[in-house]
């Protein structure tokens, strides 16, 4: 049966995407959604078989999302900082079906994929010519976990600010009760491990979203009385639900990020030396792309204001490449100021006792990977000299 959910006010038309990815976060009733009119005033949904009667609290939800993701809303300009979207590139296929067909690619789950040995050298030399980017800012290398505090998330408001992402870590509580009944009982039932909740511990930790938290989280409660720069490469953990889908959206992903701690004038000057290093690394490749400011995807609460806080700020900006088969652009890159926030947050201070200010930059191998897959196609006849020659070394 087909229902419908009236809104207060129309979604603005840059809003559309944005909002319909925060539905799948409405109900697990829900089965299927779309914006209807013209309007943009009215959302069309079906609920999975046996949810009827939740039709009506559905549809509450469903405005209650269009009414704070609205409410104070005003389109920021769309700042362009270059644009090569019109470089003519030689494919304009989906590569995914050519990469199972020769099991390049094995998808485990929506948002969670293997790679093959074609892929990862790839991703390799994508991530060691972004190495040689950070050798430029005299970033030194780090490794960080892929556990992150839940003390350090709520510390810099993340929890709140993103919780719709969150991967949350448990185990077994240590009480030899709990372990047995845990081994004896636990199953698989088709969909999810079926277990007493009483027997899990309480949630300590959580999959790291980002790599800088993990670095703001060694320097909080210091001082740095110099400028520093590092870089990490490591998996970065956001669950989006029905969004989660092939190599344009993972669960899980690989970042090369280059982060910058100090004075504010340093760390602009990092952030635009980066987007500088970036076109020409881009060019190099090939790659059609452009970068222009964007904002991070808050949920619903304090949506509006703090989306044009980061774009009044200019706080943001993405590097977006083409995808041909789409008619349409992936994040691939960004570079984000942060202000003091981190500064504040985690106590990071400067000789005189000011609040020190951030930067990170970082790039999402697998989607670099899908975008240029996508742009010239599996055969390396096809692909740029630096590219092809990259490969082969």
């Amino acid at each position: 049966m087909v229902y419908y959910a009236d809104l207060k006010a129309a979604i603005p038309p840059e809003l559309i995407p944005d909002f319909l990815s925060k539905l799948y976060y409405v109900s697990e009733a829900l089965e299927e959604f779309n914006l209807t009119s013209e309007e943009r005033n009215r959302v069309r949904f079906r609920l999975h078989p046996g949810n009827d009667e939740k039709a009506e609290m559905i549809a509450s939800r469903i405005a209650e999302v269009a009414e704070k993701m609205s409410h104070a809303y005003r389109p920021g300009d769309t700042k362009i900082l270059i644009s090569r979207q019109d470089h003519a590139v030689p494919f304009g296929e989906d590569p995914h079906p050519a990469l199972f067909d020769l099991g390049e690619l094995f998808e485990y789950a929506p948002g969670r994929y293997g790679l093959g040995a074609f892929l990862t050298g790839l991703m390799e030399f994508f991530d060691g010519e972004l190495r040689r980017m950070a050798k430029k800012f005299s970033a030194a290398p780090y490794q960080f976990p892929s556990l992150i505090g839940a003390d350090a998330l709520d510390r810099c408001k993340y929890i709140r600010s993103f919780p719709h992402s969150l991967t949350l870590v448990t185990h077994l509580r240590e009480d030899l009760e709990s372990v047995q009944e845990f081994a004896k009982n636990a199953r698989w039932d088709g969909s999810e491990l079926s277990c007493q909740p009483e027997n899990l511990s309480g949630i300590e930790c959580l999959l790291a979203p980002s790599i800088c938290f993990h670095w703001y989280v060694w320097l909080a409660d210091s001082c740095q009385p110099e400028s520093r720069a590092v870089t990490a490469i490591g998996k970065c953990f956001r669950y989006e639900s029905g969004n989660l889908k092939t190599l344009e959206r993972l669960w899980d992903f690989t970042m090369r990020e280059i982060i910058f701690v100090g004075s504010k004038q340093y760390v602009l000057a990092q952030r635009q030396k980066a987007i500088d290093e970036t076109v020409a690394l881009f060019d190099e490749w090939g790659l059609s792309y452009e970068i222009k400011s964007a904002t991070d995807p808050f949920f619903i609460e304090d949506y509006s204001s703090q989306t044009m806080f980061q774009s009044a700020f200019d706080l943001k900006y993405e590097a977006r490449a083409c995808l041909p088969y789409k008619l349409d652009t992936l994040a691939v890159g960004s570079f984000n100021y942060h202000q003091d926030f981190f500064g504040r947050s985690f106590s990071i201070k400067s000789a005189n006792e000011e609040p020190l200010h951030t930067s990170c930059v970082g790039f999402g191998l697998e989607r670099l990977v899908l975008a240029f897959l996508a742009q010239y196609g599996l055969d390396p006849v096809l692909w740029p000299d630096a590219v092809r020659t990259g490969m082969t070394v």
